[in-house]
């Protein structure tokens, strides 16, 4: 009887202490999200909001909201299933994947054999993450102590789950040498400009940030171990922070290009060379943004 007593109470203290950073990354995770978009609710609205179209709508929107409403069931999450949850966290990572794949495919200039290659990968990459998440409920249970407010807390039984992080951090991967490849290319050729450190030098900063994260969910989680929950949330919010960071910047140095060659076109596209290295990947972004054609997107 006793044993059974003490196994209980050390149970209760282990998952007292796993509740508690669970918790604290959670809470990190969340103060970071709403912090960011209060930072750049203002750009939102100029940006985004009164954007013409629907088109950069429906890519910015779900990768900015959906991790902000995702706190909300995540506190259901501690205190009761966590399907809805984990299901928006799957979710906002395949909106934010299709973020970067996009951009990834307008620097190398939206080039054939890259629209089949970016976009097949990233739709078989998105396939398979669903299908590993869908299967890693079947082996996931939930141990709740009924009579402490811990939650619950994942028990994953099964490699699907990690599986579906390995592959979401070798397409990140994948997608880092692109844009290293792109960058260093038309670095060596001098197009070094604003516009230049704006689409690939941040980008790159973000795909770095996002593939680390991604890596280190992989470890965590094939550890089998209560780790691996730790750095979910945190995942999130970096990949959502990255993906609407991407957006932004680069809207709002196409909105100052827009504005400085007014008038002015000709004379930009003779005397500035990366203004023909990228301009398929400007041509790409004006679409996006229903903005007037500044110049010929065949040229390149």
């Amino acid at each position: 009887m006793a044993d059974a007593f003490n196994l209980s109470i050390a149970k209760a203290a282990d998952g007292l202490q796993t509740s508690r950073i669970i918790n604290y990354a959670l809470m990190a995770s969340v103060v970071i999200v709403y912090y960011d978009w209060l930072l750049t609710f203002d750009s939102e609205v100029k940006l985004i909001w009164n954007a013409k179209g629907v088109k950069i709508k429906l890519l910015y929107l779900p990768a900015r909201y959906l991790p902000l409403a995702h706190s909300l069931p995540y506190l259901y999450y501690r205190f009761g299933s966590p399907t809805a949850s984990e299901s928006m966290f799957v979710v906002g990572v395949i909106c934010a994947a299709l973020v970067v794949t996009l951009r990834t495919w307008a620097v190398w200039g939206m080039m054939r054999p890259m629209t089949y290659l970016l976009f097949g990968s990233y739709t078989v990459a998105s396939v398979l993450i669903l299908v590993f998440y869908i299967v890693s409920l079947k082996y996931t249970s939930h141990s709740v102590i009924s009579w402490l407010p811990l939650g619950c807390i994942g028990e994953y039984q099964s490699y699907y789950l990690p599986a579906a992080f390995v592959v979401d951090a070798t397409y990140e991967t994948v997608i880092l040498l692109f844009m290293l490849i792109r960058g260093a290319s038309l670095y060596r050729w001098g197009k070094h400009s604003r516009l230049f450190q704006t689409i690939y030098s941040d980008g790159i900063s973000f795909y770095v940030y996002i593939t680390a994260v991604s890596a280190a969910n992989v470890a965590l989680l094939f550890n089998q171990g209560d780790s691996g929950l730790y750095m979910l949330s945190i995942q999130a919010a970096i990949r959502s922070i990255s993906a609407c960071r991407i957006i932004l910047h680069v809207r709002i140095q196409l909105n100052e290009l827009q504005r400085c060659a007014s008038g002015r076109v000709e004379m930009i596209a003779h005397f500035s060379p990366t203004f023909h290295a990228l301009s398929p990947t400007l041509s790409f972004l004006n679409t996006l943004h229903t903005a007037k054609d500044l110049y010929d997107p065949r040229v390149g």
